[in-house]
């Protein structure tokens, strides 16, 4: 099972949320929501209006657990971790569409769509907390922009949650040291 690609399932939901850099929330019409699901086919083709309050609500208990773990209360994010495991219970099953491509699944594909997809990113997220710890959770340092990321380079040294957003700091960043007298 890749853990790591339902972690991206809760980083990419609470990433987004609505900032100044991206006003837009695609969790407000169901066209928004298969556009965010876009590169989540096999789901995004079930989503359906009665999805959209789920994962908005899961949206704001995600970005909970990436506060928590942004100040360093890790009791706290792992409080947060075992309710949302609690309510939405992994149920492990293998699947695979030929032979040489069996996988664990954690959730009933078969449902809502908001309750695989939250099954998968609370899974997900509760094992990157094990694997990487809280330190890893990241907010981006651009202030305007409210994505979150999972730090897994080498020497922690992550800071934004695009390349995007890294770009735009070191353009301006550049910038500044041009008008500023040597």
């Amino acid at each position: 099972m890749d853990f790591e690609s339902y972690a991206d399932f809760g980083v990419d939901l609470v990433s987004s949320e609505p900032d100044e850099l991206d006003p837009a929330d695609p969790l407000t019409s169901l066209d928004g929501l298969k556009a965010f699901l876009a590169s989540r086919p096999w789901i995004g083709r079930r989503a359906g209006t009665g999805d959209l309050a789920p994962l908005v609500a899961l949206r704001a208990e995600l970005r909970g657990v990436f506060d928590a773990a942004g100040d360093g209360r890790s009791a706290d994010v792992v409080a947060r971790l075992n309710r949302l495991l609690e309510h939405h219970r992994p149920q492990p099953s293998i699947s695979g569409h030929d032979d040489s491509d069996w996988h664990l699944h954690v959730a009933d594909d078969h449902g809502p769509v908001a309750t695989e997809f939250a099954t998968g990113a609370v899974m997900g997220l509760t094992m990157a907390f094990l694997n990487l710890g809280p330190g890893r959770f990241g907010t981006c340092a651009d202030p305007r922009c409210s994505g979150v990321f999972l730090d897994t380079s080498r020497n922690s040294s992550r800071r934004y949650c695009s390349d995007r957003c890294a770009s735009r700091a070191n353009v301006a960043a550049h910038r500044q040291r041009q008008r500023s007298p040597s």
